[in-house]
């Protein structure tokens, strides 16, 4: 299988890993069951522009992922000036990464989540979650993807969870693109996303939320409501480390 490698100065090239071979492409549409690679130093703004070149195709392909939005609500925030990256603080580059969660009970209907996740990494690797975040200022930060999938397993009647095995895995282009697109039109639009963040400050500020989603969390997992426990642990993990990138 050949991979669709992004290069930063805007090409596109199918790369075959045993012959060598390296074809230009111009269009991300016919590949979207290749493994993807992105050149070091690649930013968001390179690779997302191919996103907005093919927008009408993806929003039909990615409706349901979007839920009612599309990528034409949100360029006229694309279109802004970009942020630059600050090097002592907030987000250093753009991670998607392939994880596998297992939540073990005492019955035999276990429940496996795989997913491609995409978050914002600071200088200790701390998460940053990016539904918060105005696309424009995405556009100037590094993006990588790494390889790397770890599988964590939780058992039901026990607290917490642990690291069962590492491992190297690949994501492919379109796993890519539904998660990106997810994660930036989870609030359907720039105003929705921008009152959704004033109300989760809110709640932030007079509530233990940790502590609450923990709770949370625990009760789906009794109640075998394995998605929903998935997605809580999603967002504790970038509760505990950063939210956004201020």
């Amino acid at each position: 299988m050949r991979t669709i490698l992004f290069k930063k100065n805007g090409s596109l090239h199918l790369v075959d890993k045993v012959s060598k071979e390296v074809e230009k492409v111009d269009t991300i549409i016919n590949y979207l069951d290749c493994p993807v690679e992105l050149e070091a130093g690649i930013t968001f703004k390179t690779f997302f522009n191919h996103v907005i070149k093919e927008k009408d195709f993806l929003n039909i392909l990615f409706k349901e992922t979007m839920k009612g939005s599309s990528i034409d609500v949100f360029l006229k925030e694309w279109d802004k000036k970009g942020k630059s990256v600050d090097p002592n603080k907030g987000i250093q580059f753009l991670k998607a990464y392939k994880i596998f969660d297992y939540i073990q009970l005492n019955e035999e209907k276990d429940f496996i989540d795989i997913r491609v996740d995409f978050d914002g990494i600071g200088n200790e690797e701390q998460l940053y979650n990016l539904e918060f975040i105005p696309l424009n200022e995405l556009k100037n930060i590094p993006m990588v993807i790494s390889e790397n999938m770890s599988i964590y397993r939780t058992v039901s009647n026990l607290k917490g969870e642990e690291l069962f095995f590492r491992g190297n895995s690949f994501v492919l282009l379109f796993e890519l693109l539904g998660t990106v697109l997810y994660v930036l039109t989870i609030h359907k639009s720039p105003e929705g996303r921008n009152s959704a963040k004033e109300k989760f400050i809110q709640i932030l500020g007079n509530t233990n939320i940790i502590e609450m989603l923990e709770e949370q969390k625990e009760d789906a997992v009794e109640i075998q409501n394995f998605e929903e426990a998935a997605q809580l642990k999603k967002i504790l993990d970038r509760l505990q480390n950063g939210f956004t990138n201020e």
